[in-house]
């Protein structure tokens, strides 16, 4: 959602919803399975190690900048591995700076996003290009297509405020309506348009060492088919119309998945549910994607998360609000389904909401239970970001910079801290294939200022670590003996 929402709106949404239903309740299946699992699917490096991915969201200050440029520079970049130990963003482009011309991509675009992926490249961080859009396009308020690409029909537009209300405007559902409609509809040419956009960046950046993967579209609007009586309950079959999701969103993502598969045989390419409702830990329809590459698929699911009450009422309640537990629940389930990793593409709010501490720490230690990474909205300066603006960090800082393994070699069983003991702790099976070692990222100076120490599971002598204080990396290399392992950090 990308941002903060009207809290008179949201609180009229909620006064009629009520306390919400959590996961446990009669009939969530889903939740028997899926919640509080290990994600079954990972990214792994060229060595076979699983990825774990903390960072950030770069950034909002792109969608006004008239190159489409986030205010950030290569010390920037460097900053955000150096200072915070993050090894990820979220990289937002834009269709409408990428295809301003209807059939001709602009390289100068891809040279100033080449350059950005090299200043990531040498602080260590991988990326995703995520193709944004917010309210369709910029015309109506926000970001995403380019004017040729708008078909209203003449349909009407008032702008609204807050911004996302404009999502319910005629012209805008009415251009969305068009877009997904595809083959079957008179603009069957937009999304052909957009899938060749998405292969001329593919054909562009493959090659490029940041990239790891592409995001197909951000927080897809089903147009006229939103419905919003959807958000009035947890489990709402009988107001939710699946349609959209498999007749319209899964055959989209697939024409994407193709264009690009065309032009890069192994970028992971991330996909989204539809925007609203699934964000704030309700279901998605979407059907099983398939991947054409040769060898296992490349496909990871990259749902976002926000709680509407929490935005309404600025107050973390989570006795009220099961939008974290519904979330883990069918989100774990959906990627399950998919044969996907899961990671948080984003999530965010403003750290001096009530409660905001307690939920921030709900939110990480899902996130280390439940996927294998995230992405924080955003790097932006503010309320909402992890530096004022000017650039000294907030407190939230303390809570975001958390051990975590950046690279595993092995499979993951847990891994987790606990803010509160100072403990990190990760669980692995081996994986025999699998070569160099665990990376852990250990804010020493941050959460260990006294020192620390190392311990695991196999006789003394039988592993080795080294330690690079300079980039608080601990790397851990453990025998293989046929067994599980587990690696623990505790304060000295």
């Amino acid at each position: 959602m990308t941002g903060p929402h009207s809290a008179a709106w949201l609180l009229a949404i909620l006064a009629c919803r009520g306390p919400v239903k959590g996961p446990g309740s009669a009939g969530d299946s889903a939740t028997d399975t899926a919640a509080g699992t290990a994600p079954l699917t990972w990214i792994r490096d060229d060595q076979g190690r699983v990825r774990v991915l903390h960072g950030m969201n770069v950034m909002s200050s792109a969608k006004s900048d008239p190159e489409r440029m986030p205010a950030l520079d290569a010390q920037g970049a460097l900053r955000m591995s150096q200072d915070w130990g993050f090894n990820f963003a979220r990289f937002l482009i834009f269709w409408d700076a990428l295809e301003p011309v209807e059939g001709e991509i602009d390289p100068v675009y891809l040279d100033r996003v080449e350059e950005r992926l090299d200043w990531f490249d040498a602080a260590g961080i991988q990326v995703v290009l995520d193709m944004h859009q917010d309210v369709y396009a910029q015309r109506f308020c926000c970001d995403g297509a380019p004017d040729w690409a708008i078909r209203d029909d003449g349909q009407t537009f008032t702008l609204q405020d807050p911004w996302f209300l404009n999502y319910l405007q005629p012209a805008v559902q009415r251009s969305f309506d068009n877009f997904w409609a595809g083959d079957e509809g008179a603009d069957g040419d937009l999304q052909e348009h957009y899938a060749q956009a998405w292969a001329a960046v593919a054909a562009r950046l493959d090659q490029h060492p940041a990239v790891l993967g592409y995001d197909i579209m951000n927080e897809p609007s089903p147009g006229s088919a939103q419905d919003l009586v959807e958000l009035l309950g947890t489990e709402n079959p009988k107001g939710s119309d699946p349609a959209f999701d498999t007749q319209r969103l899964q055959p989209f993502y697939q024409r994407v998945i193709q264009a690009i598969r065309e032009q890069d045989p192994d970028g992971w390419i991330f996909y989204e549910p539809r925007y609203g409702a699934p964000s704030n830990g309700l279901p998605s329809y979407m059907g099983r994607l398939e991947d054409p590459r040769e060898g296992p698929p490349h496909l990871a699911s990259f749902p976002h998360y926000y709680s509407l009450r929490f935005e309404a009422t600025q107050r973390w309640d989570p006795d009220q609000d099961s939008s974290l537990v519904d979330w883990e629940s069918h989100r774990s389930a959906d990627a399950a389904a998919q044969g996907a990793p899961l990671l948080v593409g984003e999530v965010g709010f403003d750290t001096s909401w009530e409660g905001a501490d307690q939920a921030l720490r709900a939110v990480m230690e899902m996130a280390d239970r439940a996927t294998s990474g995230w992405a924080w909205w955003s790097l932006d300066p503010g309320g909402w970001g992890i530096v004022d603006s000017a650039g000294k960090e907030r407190p939230m800082a303390d809570v975001l910079v958390r051990p975590y393994p950046q690279l595993v070699a092995g499979t993951p069983l847990s891994y987790g801290y606990d803010p509160e003991t100072r403990v990190f702790r990760l669980e692995l099976a081996e994986r025999a294939e699998v070569t160099g070692p665990t990376v852990l990222s250990l804010p020493a100076a941050r959460h260990y200022p006294t020192g620390w120490t190392l311990s695991v599971s196999d006789a003394d002598g039988s592993w080795s670590s080294t330690w690079d204080a300079d980039q608080e990396l601990l790397s851990i290399t453990l025998p293989q003996t046929g067994q599980e392992h587990w690696i623990e950090v505790r304060p000295q």
